[in-house]
């Protein structure tokens, strides 16, 4: 299968924001206004990542008065209104009830964190319900131990160890992120990365320290994972999708050469 190149978004209380550490997050727009800027560059995939630790929004309106939705559900269902790409969505999914209510919403994929730690009946129940390809597991690490809760939780668990349970129990993707490098640009894990891709069978993405385009084919030539997946950059560099696509095709990486208008 050809390389993927996502746009990943991080949300919280209903506005998107650029993480560093996972503890800063700073506003920097609305994500229904961003949704055809990124529909209209044929992405190959996007992520939402809600990182709210309220299921409530704020009701107010941002910098272009468009109102915020109150909650996390009604957000989804205005995003999935206006998106034409493939969009996985996660964020405090911790029932099946939760992963049901994600998928009838429009997304693609579900993505399970803390929830999947907490229960471990979650992920085998789910997997029965809606199938491995409806679910993906994104993974916070630091030091070679996996967090959760907001990286606030250090658990017992070392990556190699939680992505081979992962697997065992059926998981259709697995998503790494690097707490430590969240938001810094300064290239991806790519040790952590080939380790696991070699390891497991099941798709990996690999995720934070993107700082250009060069940090994506180094990471798709070194460590190989399936998917590459960036924030920031694709906020902040004017039709940075469109440029990163076309640089990965110019060194070789077997992307996907569909390309959207700017």
């Amino acid at each position: 299968m050809r390389k993927r190149l996502i746009a990943c978004i991080f949300l919280k209380n209903g506005m998107i924001v650029r993480s560093e550490d996972f503890k800063k997050h700073q506003v920097i727009g609305n994500p229904i206004n961003q949704v055809k800027r990124f529909s209209d560059w044929a992405v190959d995939e996007i992520i939402y990542l809600d990182i709210s630790k309220t299921r409530n929004y704020d009701n107010r309106r941002d910098d272009h008065m468009v109102k915020i939705s109150s909650n996390k559900l009604d957000l989804l269902s205005e995003i999935s209104k206006n998106i034409f790409s493939p969009f996985s969505f996660g964020g405090g999914v911790r029932t099946v009830e939760d992963i049901q209510n994600i998928l009838q919403r429009g997304a693609d994929k579900v993505v399970l964190n803390s929830g999947i730690y907490l229960d471990n009946t979650l992920l085998p129940n789910a997997v029965e319900i809606f199938g491995s390809q409806a679910l993906v597991a994104c993974v916070d690490y630091k030091d070679d131990y996996v967090y959760f809760n907001h990286g606030e939780i250090k658990s017992q668990y070392i990556v190699e160890d939680w992505c081979s349970l992962l697997e065992r129990n059926g998981i259709g993707e697995i998503l790494l992120n690097d707490i430590l490098r969240d938001g810094k640009g300064c290239g991806y894990d790519l040790d952590t990365i080939k380790k696991i891709v070699d390891q497991l069978s099941v798709p990996v993405i690999a995720l934070s320290g993107a700082g250009d385009y060069y940090d994506f084919n180094e990471c798709f030539k070194k460590a190989d994972p399936s998917a590459v997946a960036a924030g920031n950059i694709f906020h902040f560099k004017e039709h940075s999708y469109y440029y990163a696509k076309k640089s990965l095709e110019m060194e070789g990486v077997d992307i996907r050469k569909e390309y959207g208008v700017f």
